[in-house]
């Protein structure tokens, strides 16, 4: 966002962006809340510091996947694991608690929470396969015309249980790209592997908004406002 802070300490009416969203996971009954962070002792650290949290760091910025995997030696094999991004403040506790509860009720590997956008440009396209079953999320430079056609768009929320995916994610490929892991290629891994991932439209598609320009962080703070 060209500032000196990370973004996910912006303010928005007040509080740090990243705030919204651990109210959320607070209000949502989850039992641990992890926070992936660029270094120990870091900005974000010191702003949430004796709220209750657990810090990972990802020594490189390497992509999504490589975020999940700066939690490993944090968590049990079976434990359940909500993938939550930072800077999307609108996740409402509810929303949160119906992805959890979406994964065990299809008795699936994997969840995620998906949108049908107007105008999805920008996102990655939620390319589903036999019985509505999510086959692959592509990302849009990656798309093909007919995929990017697809309104059904992922918002970068998960559920998966920790033993399942760690070894697909350890087994990711960098992109020949950007040299990032992504955590998409892992879904898509699950989905090869024979493993079943579901998808949870969300109720309101304004929940999923990110803020990764100045538009749409004034965009994500005119929505907060209205829910005072």
């Amino acid at each position: 966002m060209g500032g000196v802070l990370p973004k996910v300490l912006l303010d928005v009416a007040g509080r740090p962006l990243l705030g919204y969203l651990l109210d959320a996971v607070r209000h949502a009954g989850v039992g641990r809340a992890i926070v992936v962070t660029r270094s120990r002792g870091d900005e974000v650290e010191t702003a949430f510091e004796g709220q209750g949290l657990e810090f990972a760091v990802q020594v490189e910025q390497r992509g999504t996947a490589d975020a999940v995997l700066a939690c490993r030696g944090l968590l049990a094999e079976d434990e359940e694991c909500l993938v939550l991004c930072g800077d999307a403040p609108l996740l409402r506790p509810v929303t949160i608690r119906r992805l959890g509860e979406c994964r065990q009720a299809a008795g699936a590997d994997v969840a995620v929470l998906t949108a049908e956008l107007a105008d999805p440009s920008g996102y990655g396209r939620i390319i589903r396969g036999e019985g509505d079953r999510v086959r692959a999320i592509v990302e849009e430079r990656d798309a093909r015309p007919e995929e990017r056609a697809v309104r059904e768009v992922n918002s970068g929320a998960y559920s998966f249980r920790w033993g399942r995916l760690l070894p697909l994610l350890e087994a990711l490929k960098p992109s020949p790209v950007s040299g990032e892991l992504y955590l998409t290629d892992a879904v898509r891994a699950v989905s090869a592997d024979g493993g079943l991932v579901v998808a949870l439209p969300a109720d309101d598609p304004d929940e999923i908004l990110g803020a990764n320009t100045p538009e749409q962080l004034a965009r994500v703070t005119e929505l907060l406002g209205r829910r005072e």
